[in-house]
C-alpha cells in the first residue's frame, strides 16, 4: 500500500520529526523493532497504512519511538488488554471509534474504521458511530457499549441508568475491560491530536 504525502505537505510526524529518519538510541531502536514486528503486520492485515514508503513508522507509533520508556509501559497495557479482554472484537471497535469521534482523532478513525471492517463490524454500525447516530443495525451489546463510552468520554461520568444497562449486558468484568479500552484510546487520541498527526488522504486508501 502506497503512502502519499498529506494534502497540506506536512511531514508524517505532524509536529514531530519522523524518529526513524534520524538517529535512534538503543532504547528507541528496541521499541521501533517491536512495533515493526507486531504493530505493522497487524495494521497491514487490517488494511490501513502504518509506515511510509521508506518504512518509517507513522501514526501514534512514531510518537512512541520518540519516548521509549513510557512507550514500553503503554505497549504492555495494550497487549494485556488485547489478550485478556472479555469484549467481542466488534464491540471493541465500536468503543474505539466512539472515543475517536468524540476527540476527532483523525488517524484513529482512519485506522479503526479499517479494523472494524476487518473484524466484521456491520457497515451501518460503523457509519452510525462515525456520524454519532446509532441506528437499528446496532446489536444490544454494540449499542450499550457505544452509549457507555460516549457518555463517559463526553460527560466524564456515567449515569446510574447507563451503568446499570452496561453492567447487565457485559457483567462487571466486561465493564472494567471497557473502561481500560477507553483509557487506552483516550491516550492514543491525545497523542494524535497534540502532535497533529496526519491521516492518509482518501486517495491512498
Amino acid at each position: 500500500m502506497t503512502v502519499h504525502p498529506p494534502t497540506d505537505d506536512r511531514r508524517w510526524g505532524g509536529r514531530l520529526p519522523l524518529a526513524e529518519a534520524g538517529t535512534l538510541d538503543q532504547e528507541q531502536r528496541a521499541v521501533a523493532e517491536q512495533l515493526h514486528l507486531f504493530a505493522v503486520p497487524w495494521a497491514q492485515q487490517a488494511g490501513f497504512t502504518p509506515t511510509t514508503d521508506d518504512g518509517y513508522l507513522i501514526g501514534p507509533w512514531n510518537v512512541l519511538v520518540h519516548r521509549p520508556q513510557p512507550a514500553r509501559g503503554f505497549n504492555e497495557w495494550v497487549k494485556a488488554d488485547q489478550v485478556g479482554s472479555s469484549l467481542p472484537a466488534t464491540v471493541r471497535e465500536v468503543v474505539i471509534l466512539t472515543v475517536g469521534v468524540a476527540w476527532q482523532a483523525g488517524y484513529e478513525l482512519y485506522a479503526h474504521t479499517a479494523v472494524a471492517r476487518h473484524v466484521g463490524t456491520a457497515g451501518p454500525v460503523i457509519d452510525g458511530v462515525l456520524n454519532h447516530a446509532p441506528n437499528d443495525d446496532f446489536s444490544v451489546a454494540e449499542l450499550a457499549a457505544h452509549r457507555f463510552t460516549d457518555e463517559l468520554v463526553r460527560a466524564r461520568t456515567v449515569t446510574d441508568e447507563t451503568y446499570g444497562r452496561t453492567l447487565e449486558v457485559f457483567g462487571q468484568r466486561g465493564v472494567i475491560d471497557m473502561v481500560h479500552l477507553i483509557g487506552i484510546y483516550l491516550a492514543t487520541s491525545a497523542l494524535l491530536n497534540a502532535f497533529e498527526i496526519p491521516t492518509p488522504d482518501a486517495g491512498c486508501l
